[in-house]
């Protein structure tokens, strides 16, 4: 269980989240996943998630920095 003010940090992460960690729009993320570069699963309602730990690997892979999460400060 998670303790309260700990940092939530799940398993899998939605188009949306990964775009704006990265700056970029969802349809690039889209793209990313479309060309096989991003590895991902489609739920029932057509959403697609990726693993944590793909996307942790996509961006050392490209090199890409990271934009500050939203809601943290800096």
């Amino acid at each position: 269980m998670q303790s309260p003010g700990e940092p939530w940090h799940p398993e899998y992460i939605s188009v949306g989240f990964m775009a704006k960690r990265c700056g970029v729009s969802n349809t690039t993320v889209l793209r990313w996943i479309g060309a096989g570069q991003l590895p991902a699963f489609r739920l029932p309602g057509g959403h697609y998630r990726v693993e944590r730990n793909d996307f942790s690997e996509f961006l050392t892979k490209h090199r890409m920095p990271l934009r500050p999460q939203p809601g943290s400060r800096r």
